[in-house]
């Protein structure tokens, strides 16, 4: 009886042994794996934290110089002829800047041949002076609509002084191309009379529109007008900061050594799901032995490749950097299905995203080359975790040098001046100053990620 009861006793000890066990391994162990949604990276990760391209409404507004620049375009020039269907066909309203004035005039026949448009312009035949044309841009830039200004840029300020050295442009072309947008300019030569003296002045078309819309103003507009632009009787400019991108172009693992990937391409990143271990990782990509040293007369292999850079209009890309961070416990936070598979509370799950840059560096020769190829470092081991069933790493890439392409030219945008014996600057100075602002060269913080990959990993034990 006694021997029956010592070993019930022993029985009991083992299974409560084992319950204790068990709920450790419970407690301290990892009870799933990380399962990552593309379409919640999407909403709730990448995009509250990468550029942001303000869309524009499908509507457009003309603004006119009710002055002798538009009365002299009316009557002689061809690329103005060119372009009056289109200007019937878009505009929803149309402006005529009268001095200080904006007379607002809807346009209820759109069409080819608008006559609401076609009467309006050519009903314009008085020079009105002093017209306020940098109140005109103000209004536009500061609207979330299409817009088209023709005009010869001369403005008066409210003391009645000539502005024509002022670049009175500057700001509101700024806020202009802060917000994602571009500006077109056709540039066209003409001459003006002027107390018995003729004038080389310059018309200007200004087509404020957004690239990234399905179907911009600006493409039909430009459209009408290549035949002049090829000859030579206009010149065309094209001042934006957003429109530098990254194409992926091959494989992004072009790698023997790594195991079927899934990679996902989404609206401004990839997702990219390896399912090697990590010290499969170290000795076929890295080609680390298992105590970290090179192995011998072995190259380590990219982790990412075959991502090109594309320099913009107006700027070249000259350095970037790839920041990385670990973002697996954001990701849960936002993500409580995943965090409930994991035997989580997303709600009580401490975000603290771990900048992990010093793993991964960029191929330098590769970057002379346009060329983004990542390759892992053996800091990598040091920000990984085994706590959420794998790893979701962030890998921003981020300009840290650019320079100006050479398509300004300074000269295209002035003329000699009215009212003094300068050239007239303003638009020239405007436009450079726009150029070299510390808010729109891509170095600025809302532009300088050009381009993320997201990575999902096997835990690291």
């Amino acid at each position: 009886m006694h021997k029956y009861l010592n070993l019930v006793l022993i029985m009991n000890k083992l299974y409560l042994l084992f319950m204790a066990t068990t709920t450790v391994v419970l407690l301290t162990g990892c009870n799933g794996t990380l399962e990552v949604n593309t379409e919640l990276l999407q909403t709730k990760i990448h995009e509250p934290s990468t550029i942001k391209y303000e869309g524009l409404r499908a509507t457009t507004v003309l603004y006119l110089d009710h002055s002798t620049c538009v009365i002299d375009a009316r009557q002689k020039s061809d690329v103005f002829k060119g372009l009056l269907g289109q200007l019937g066909l878009y505009t929803d309203t149309l402006y005529l800047i009268k001095g200080n004035d904006f007379e607002q005039i809807p346009n209820s026949d759109k069409s080819p041949t608008s006559t609401d448009v076609y009467n309006i312009i050519y009903g314009i035949r008085d020079d009105i002076p002093f017209a306020d044309i940098g109140q005109a841009v103000k209004n536009i830039c500061a609207g979330n609509s299409q817009a088209i200004l023709i005009t010869d840029c001369e403005y008066f300020d409210k003391n009645g002084k000539n502005q024509d050295g002022f670049p009175y442009l500057t700001g509101a072309f700024k806020d202009w191309i802060k917000r994602g947008h571009t500006i077109y300019t056709v540039v066209e030569p003409y001459q003006e009379m002027y107390n018995g003296r003729t004038y080389d002045k310059k018309r200007f078309y200004f087509i404020f529109s957004n690239d990234r819309m399905q179907a911009p103003i600006s493409h039909n507009l430009l459209n009408e007008i290549q035949p002049f632009l090829q000859d030579g009787v206009c010149n065309l400019y094209k001042l934006t900061n957003s429109d530098i991108f990254v194409t992926k172009e091959g494989d992004l693992t072009d790698n023997e050594y790594i195991s079927q990937p899934v990679i996902s391409e989404q609206d401004g990143f990839e997702y990219v799901e390896l399912f090697d271990d990590w010290e499969s990782i170290r000795e076929y990509v890295m080609k680390l032995d298992k105590y970290g040293n090179p192995i011998t007369n072995q190259d380590p292999i990219p982790l990412i490749q075959n991502l090109v850079i594309h320099d913009g209009e107006d700027y070249t890309i000259e350095n970037v950097e790839v920041i990385a961070t670990n973002i697996t416990a954001q990701y849960l936070s936002k993500d409580c299905d995943a965090a409930d598979n994991l035997k989580l509370d997303c709600q009580d799950i401490h975000i603290d995203n771990t900048d992990m840059s010093k793993g991964f560096i960029l191929d330098k020769k590769d970057l002379s080359n346009k060329k983004l190829t990542v390759f892992l470092t053996p800091d990598i081991f040091n920000y990984l975790t085994s706590e959420y069933g794998g790893n979701l790493i962030r890998l921003d890439f981020v300009v840290t040098k650019a320079g100006l392409q050479n398509n300004f030219n300074f000269n295209m945008f002035t003329w000699q001046s009215l009212y003094n014996n300068d050239r007239a600057t303003c638009v020239a100075k405007s436009i450079d100053n726009v150029l070299h602002d510390v808010d729109i060269i891509p170095t600025n913080k809302n532009r300088k990620v050009i381009h993320t990959v997201f990575i999902k990993t096997e835990p690291y034990n």
